[in-house]
């Protein structure tokens, strides 16, 4: 879980907990209601604070990622479909016998889960990688499927050989595309550290 959420969370339980508590207590012995009265009291007086600060800070959320609640919400659906296919890719890995194989998969293991964690923590992104989400990702997946598929077969007769082969070549090439997918996430972050760069070097220049 981020951090963000987590302590939205955990405010907003640091306030509804107490509000229900003393909801309860008052309205059991200062006002001398039914026990069953003073707990439903009691369970409003937790729940409306609890989901009137969650709207507050959902609004807040979607503001400080410049996105509408629709936008986050198609964003966080395709982030979740990802992780399933991530997850696939890594339980493959196991499946796998040729070393160079296995390094290419690995590679597009470390590709995926790092431009779903950067996507995660800054959904904007997701724009400047929906080659990933929609075509590469899916493409890695069902070629990892086939080539563990081939390699499990108890016949390696010449197709076969020649289709795991070909299989490899496209893994390899698909690896260059998910690092440029990579590149691309991060374009904005290369940028800002070009920039400050070439300010550190002119300040560095004018004081010599």
């Amino acid at each position: 879980m981020e951090m963000k959420p987590f302590l939205y969370l955990a405010a907003r339980l640091g306030i509804s907990l107490p509000s229900a508590s003393l909801t309860w207590l008052t309205s059991l012995f200062v006002f001398n209601a039914e026990f069953w009265e003073a707990s439903l009291l009691g369970l409003g007086g937790g729940i409306i604070p609890f989901y009137t600060m969650k709207f507050f800070q959902n609004r807040s959320l979607l503001r400080s990622y410049g996105l509408t609640r629709q936008e986050y919400k198609y964003i966080h659906e395709n982030l979740k479909e990802a992780q399933k296919k991530i997850s696939r890719l890594q339980g493959k890995q196991f499946q796998i016998r040729s070393l160079s194989a296995m390094r290419q998969l690995n590679d597009m293991i470390k590709f995926s889960r790092r431009i779903f964690s950067i996507v995660k923590k800054d959904p904007k992104r997701f724009y400047a990688s929906e080659q990933f989400f929609f075509y590469h990702l899916d493409s890695a997946v069902e070629l990892t499927d086939k080539y563990t598929m081939l390699v499990t077969q108890p016949v390696k007769n010449k197709e076969v050989l020649s289709s795991l082969e070909e299989t490899r070549k496209t893994l390899h090439e698909l690896n260059s595309s998910l690092e440029e997918d990579l590149m691309k996430v991060l374009s904005n972050d290369i940028d800002t550290l070009r920039i400050e760069l070439d300010m550190a070097k002119k300040s560095i220049e004018q004081k010599s």
